[in-house]
């Protein structure tokens, strides 16, 4: 469960919606169907199958939704179930981590600083796409999802500690990788 100085604001919708207020899961899916389009475009490049594998996610979700025990927040919970749903969409076929759908987080900034913060993600999303699998999903998970370790590891199936791990390696063979370009000085992604 969420500590309790910072509970879980989702908690009152999911309870609404074990009570029978079918329309409440409405306020789930404006809150999270952003972020989940973000990941779809991890695993599909069209956006016909985001929006399929969106669609898919809130509805498995909605059919689960009574197995929630609210011993973690829900958002962790619909991306592990979203994740895994991805990676079964997928098979074998490594997902596109760090699409383009990353947020820019001023996406009124001059033309300049724009084309400098596509560049920064371009080669971001090239020396990531270079990391094993395992390892480019809990950077991806930890940093662009804003999951903490433990939830990427219950989304990914991969022990905690193993998940400090990949990101902590990721990071130096990250900035290793990136030394040199834009997105070693360019800290806004």
């Amino acid at each position: 469960m969420a500590p309790p100085s910072c509970p879980d604001p989702d908690l009152p919708v999911v309870n609404r919606v074990l009570a029978g207020d079918r329309e409440a899961y409405r306020i789930l899916v404006d809150r999270y169907q952003r972020q989940l389009m973000r990941l779809g475009y991890r695993f599909h490049r069209s956006h016909d199958d985001v929006q399929d594998f969106v669609q898919e996610v809130f509805l498995k979700c909605f059919e689960r939704l009574p197995q929630f025990r609210g011993k973690g927040r829900f958002y962790s919970w619909l991306m592990r179930i979203a994740f895994n749903h991805g990676m079964d969409r997928i098979g074998k076929r490594r997902p596109e981590i760090c699409s383009e759908e990353i947020d820019s987080a001023d996406t009124k900034a001059d033309p300049a600083r724009q084309a400098l913060q596509a560049l920064a993600r371009r080669e971001l999303r090239s020396a990531v796409s270079q990391l094993p699998v395992q390892v480019a999903a809990c950077v991806d998970l930890f940093f662009f999802f804003e999951l903490t370790y433990l939830e990427v590891s219950r989304a990914t199936g991969i022990p905690v500690n193993t998940v400090k791990s990949h990101v902590y390696r990721a990071k130096e063979r990250l900035r290793g990788s990136l030394k040199g370009t834009v997105a070693e000085v360019y800290d806004e992604l």
